[in-house]
């Protein structure tokens, strides 16, 4: 492990992937502030060492776990945001008083839109700093903790794109990413980053055609079992209405299936069998809470944006429309009205 001195990481976010990049980031020898939203939840912590397994074997010890966010991101030259995309708003209006000037904020992922989101409420809380933002089109890692404290990391990612808000300071940003994380590639915009957002193809529709298991709280394989063929193939319905939907704002991204190959080399002659060949993939359990971040983040900061993207660009997204619809009713709330909707985006100004 080098040392990187007294250079330090803020993490946002205590859940899987808030506790994955913490302990990654100690490892790698970095001083690293951990931020949970509730003191509560800083007080299930009976300690700050980690036990990280899965790609990597080791224990650290966290720096810093707070609900103190000016604590946390004071000093900071990278600030790591992995809430669920929903709670961007939230963490920007806590994070905009202590930002300074330099300072890198990725949102990791950004869903679709993400950075213009986060961007809106820094603004409007008066945040004056000159920050670099930015986004990634994917989690980096495949990881689950199931126990606190014991994060597991089934994956580093092969390719991550990252985008900048501003492309004026998009190298720079990609300098600073590259101390931690050498396989981001610079993309061509945080359109391309938010068009690729594949967690709302793999999340939300599998989730809603197995909705009673999970209400049941089965305990089952998410990717094995609960994609299978049928489901797959809707999938590849869903997936060709983002891509077209993408194409219309003159943006080019990756299928479902392209991105398999790109991230995890799966390889398949169906959107099914090269999920069924992604070995990250293969021991991931579904969800057991109805309340998931499969339906909450994905459809709100996902879909909802997509679907708006579509109708400012005369694109139909029939499928996209229905599943959203679905869920609202399953759920009894207007994902539609709480999401990333034309009342905050203005789509058209992205078409050419």
């Amino acid at each position: 492990m080098k040392s990187n001195g007294s250079k330090k990481i803020a993490v946002i976010s205590s859940g899987n992937g808030g506790q994955s990049m913490a302990a990654y980031f100690k490892h790698l020898g970095f001083n690293v502030a951990l931020y949970a939203r509730e003191a509560e939840r800083v007080d299930m912590f009976p300690d700050n060492r980690f036990v990280l397994s899965g790609v990597i074997d080791a224990e650290v010890d966290i720096d810093i776990i707070s609900a103190d966010m000016g604590k946390v991101v004071e000093g900071a030259f990278l600030v790591m945001v992995t809430t669920p995309a929903q709670y961007h708003p939230i963490v920007a209006r806590a994070m905009a008083p202590y930002l300074a000037d330099g300072q890198a904020i990725v949102l990791n992922p950004g869903r679709t839109f993400g950075t213009f989101a986060f961007s809106q409420v820094l603004s409007e809380c008066g945040c004056k700093a000159a920050v670099l933002l930015g986004e990634t089109d994917t989690f980096t890692f495949t990881c689950r903790c199931v126990e606190l404290r014991k994060p597991i990391i089934y994956k580093i990612k092969d390719v991550v794109r990252l985008a900048a808000h501003d492309q004026s300071y998009a190298n720079e940003l990609l300098e600073i990413t590259h101390e931690v994380f050498k396989m981001y590639n610079l993309a061509e915009s945080v359109l391309y980053t938010g068009f690729s957002n594949i967690g709302m193809i793999f999340h939300p529709l599998p989730t809603l055609m197995n909705i009673t298991r999970v209400e049941a709280k089965e305990e089952y394989k998410y990717y094995m079992q609960c994609i299978s063929p049928l489901v797959a193939e809707m999938l590849e319905k869903l997936d060709l209405e983002r891509v077209t939907v993408a194409n219309a704002y003159g943006v080019a991204v990756p299928s479902a299936r392209q991105w398999l190959a790109d991230c995890y080399g799966s390889r398949g002659n169906s959107l099914y069998e090269q999920i069924q060949n992604t070995k990250a993939y293969s021991t991931v359990l579904t969800p057991t809470d109805m309340f998931t971040r499969y339906i909450f983040e994905d459809i709100p900061t996902g879909c909802v944006p997509v679907s708006c993207a579509g109708k400012a660009a005369g694109v139909k997204t029939e499928m996209m429309d229905t599943m959203i619809k679905w869920a609202s009713i399953i759920y009894g709330r207007d994902f539609r009205a709480e999401g990333r909707n034309e009342n905050l985006i203005d789509f058209k100004e992205f078409l050419f």
